[in-house]
């Protein structure tokens, strides 16, 4: 028994097939057979991280990140199973199907199995801490010029910025190259032909500043860091090869 709770292969293969169901059955969550087969998936993953813990001890059980978010992952469907339970009139509640979906998170364990995940992962760390000071400074850009957008064009647009809020979505909007033509147009038909001119001018240099060259630099800066550990190890590499190459040359 204990063979199958430790069988990553099977428990990825269950984890699949979770996923299947909840996606087969995601229009009728509740009622009959499926309340049940469900019950089945959230008391075998239950059972599982029982087994693990007994297995290997809870303080080690819980050193590895990947347990950690799979326990919690357990916990939080196990109030799915209260739908074996409930009267029929509850059946229905959507908040017993959302505890279901969350369990789909578990699909992220595949993950575990990606060669050389924790190198991805270390350097993710890395890039997420070397961009940091990017991305702040890239929200701060943002933020300045969303108030800016919501004093300038407020009444001539409401619908884009009616409100600060409002204007940071719009502005983030067009940072990502979304609907970068339909606000100036909205600004301009609101006024004259001048204040079309420079609404239409206001927003292109801001799409180049900050969709074109501000993404730019902060995934470059990202993607750089994230690959910095590998360029590290092989420039080592070859900083060996050339002593070597060296060393025979004296020879």
């Amino acid at each position: 028994m204990k063979s199958i709770f430790t069988n990553d292969r099977l428990i990825l293969g269950i984890i699949m097939l979770n996923i299947l169901f909840i996606f087969a059955v995601g229009s009728e969550p509740d009622g009959g057979w499926v309340t049940y087969v469900d019950a089945l998936f959230t008391v075998f993953f239950l059972v599982e991280a029982i087994v693990k813990i007994h297995e290997c001890g809870w303080q080690q059980y819980w050193q590895d990140g990947w347990n950690k978010f799979d326990f919690i992952i357990v916990l939080i469907a196990i109030p799915s199973l209260f739908n074996l339970f409930m009267k029929e009139s509850l059946l229905s509640m959507n908040f017993i199907f959302a505890f279901r979906v969350l369990r789909a998170f578990k699909s992220f364990l595949l993950f575990h199995h990606i060669p050389n995940i924790s190198k991805i992962l270390s350097g993710l760390r890395v890039a997420v801490k070397a961009s940091l000071l990017v991305c702040v400074a890239y929200i701060v850009f943002l933020v300045v010029f969303s108030v800016l957008s919501y004093a300038l064009f407020a009444n001539d647009a409401p619908e884009f910025f009616g409100t600060p809020l409002l204007s940071m979505y719009s502005i983030f909007r067009l940072f990502t190259i979304e609907g970068w033509y339909e606000m100036p147009d909205a600004v301009a038909t609101s006024g004259g032909s001048a204040w079309g001119i420079f609404s239409r001018l206001y927003f292109a240099l801001l799409l180049f500043a900050g969709g074109i060259m501000g993404m730019s630099l902060v995934n470059s800066i990202f993607v750089d860091a994230m690959v910095s550990d590998n360029n590290d190890e092989v420039l080592e590499k070859l900083d060996r090869i050339e002593k070597e190459l060296q060393q025979i040359k004296n020879k």
